[in-house]
């Protein structure tokens, strides 16, 4: 079976796009308070409809970026990629470079 590779650039690219989808949520729940005045303690009893929206954001983005990704596909244009190597590695492979493919 094979292990899924990771680099730690990607898990942090990915870990600020949850942070930003975090802070949306929580201003547009700021947002809502202050619109209809009502009282701050919304900002801690209403956490959970937050992390939802957070959620439902985050999908919304990854949705957009592979769907951006697929049409550059689609038209010829390969995205832009640093590193060129495959993410796959199998159990016989880690940790020796000489095995991975380029």
């Amino acid at each position: 079976m094979p292990y899924f590779y990771l680099p730690s650039r990607r898990i942090r690219k990915e870990s600020l796009s949850l942070l930003v989808c975090f802070l949306i949520a929580v201003g547009l729940n700021v947002y809502a308070i202050i619109h209809y005045d009502a009282p701050f303690s919304e900002l801690w009893t209403s956490m959970l409809y937050v992390l939802e929206a957070t959620f439902v954001l985050y999908a919304v983005w990854v949705v957009l970026r592979l769907l951006v990704y697929g049409f550059l596909c689609l038209i010829g244009r390969k995205p832009k990629s640093k590193q060129r190597h495959q993410y796959i590695i199998h159990r016989h492979q880690r940790g020796y470079r000489s095995h991975q493919h380029p």
